[in-house]
């Protein structure tokens, strides 16, 4: 079985993929990952490890059998293309999903515990956060609200549930279809997201992106939120309306974000150019920021490609991959 990586591989990472899966599964690390390559390979190629593929490849990779995203987000694949090609099944991984809700919990209790905001003021010898009347937030007994109870999602409920005796009310598309690690006080269905905004204290934002949860959180879900609440977005910059969460922060200061997700990002990562939102998220007081490093955890590289070996590995014992996405709900 041949298998295509349609991404940079480092070398570290290309030893232990030989020395984990079987010898007979011919691994492809192209030295050049561009158009002509991959289609010089393509028409022998089983598995292709990519986030991005073209209709040429497609036509030409007539032995494809599976689709593997090498990371969660599926919002850059061409789902109109492989919905042409529904024998080919098409999976994302949760390996970095433990890391993403590690960086959740973080933002959620940075943000209740307003330490950005009283670090900055002190390395300005400003000590007015002592004696002023901007509180922070208890965490112990609140309700956190999911809205998005998927991998990452039932990690974060399990984390603050366990160790701060939260209440855990979570949304999910399918309510009914609930597992060992599901640990919710509720669980309800997108019918249920204005209940679950209206009883939380927290709320963590952890949907894919698709084209019914882009904007999902506008104007109208943060009128049925408490004034005192903390909200987290780890997942897309885009499933919050951005105008609207300016406004709502603005107006609101009893409100809180945490976020690790945007809406402008640089084009060319090499260069150290300021790049800025919309709106001035970085005036406000009552947010907290990191610039879409979720994953940036040490040692993460082997941790992050288990579930991509798993499915090599299913695959070429003929047997289903796990973690499908459903090329109709594109997620």
């Amino acid at each position: 079985m041949k298998v295509l990586f349609g991404l940079r591989v480092s070398p570290e990472l290309k030893k232990f993929y030989h020395k984990t899966l079987p010898d007979e599964i011919d691994l492809i690390f192209p030295a050049e990952i561009n158009e002509e390559t991959l289609l010089s390979v393509a028409p022998d190629v089983e598995v292709l490890v990519a986030y991005k593929l073209s209709s040429t490849f497609m036509e030409k990779a007539e032995k494809l059998r599976h689709i593997q995203v090498p990371w969660t987000g599926s919002e850059t694949l061409d789902f109109e293309l492989l919905r042409q090609y529904p024998h080919i099944t098409v999976s994302n991984s949760h390996s970095n999903s433990l890391a993403i809700a590690e960086h959740a919990v973080s933002l959620l209790l940075t943000a209740a515990k307003r330490i950005t905001y009283r670090d900055s003021r002190m390395r300005k010898g400003d000590w007015s956060p002592r004696y002023n009347d901007e509180n922070s937030y208890w965490i112990t007994g609140k309700t956190l609200g999911i809205i998005g109870y998927g991998a990452i999602g039932k990690k974060v409920g399990k984390i603050l549930k366990n160790g701060f005796k939260m209440n855990v009310y979570a949304i999910k598309r399918d309510p009914n279809r609930i597992d060992s690690e599901d640990q919710c006080d509720f669980l309800g269905g997108p019918d249920d997201i204005s209940y679950v905004l209206n009883e939380s204290d927290f709320i963590l934002i952890a949907l894919p992106l698709t084209r019914e949860t882009e904007g999902l959180i506008g104007k109208n879900e943060f009128q049925q939120m408490k004034e005192r609440v903390v909200i987290c977005n780890i997942s897309r910059g885009s499933i919050i309306d951005e105008q609207a969460l300016y406004k709502y922060l603005k107006d609101n200061k009893n409100a809180i974000a945490a976020l690790d997700v945007w809406y402008n990002y640089p084009q060319d990562r090499k260069k150290p150019i300021s790049v800025f939102q919309n709106r001035s998220f970085e005036e406000l007081d009552n947010v907290v920021m990191s610039p879409h490093s979720a994953f940036k955890v040490v040692e993460r590289e082997v941790v992050f490609i288990e579930d991509i070996i798993t499915n090599i590995s299913i695959i070429s014992r003929g047997e289903e991959p796990i973690n499908q996405i459903n090329l109709d709900l594109e997620y």
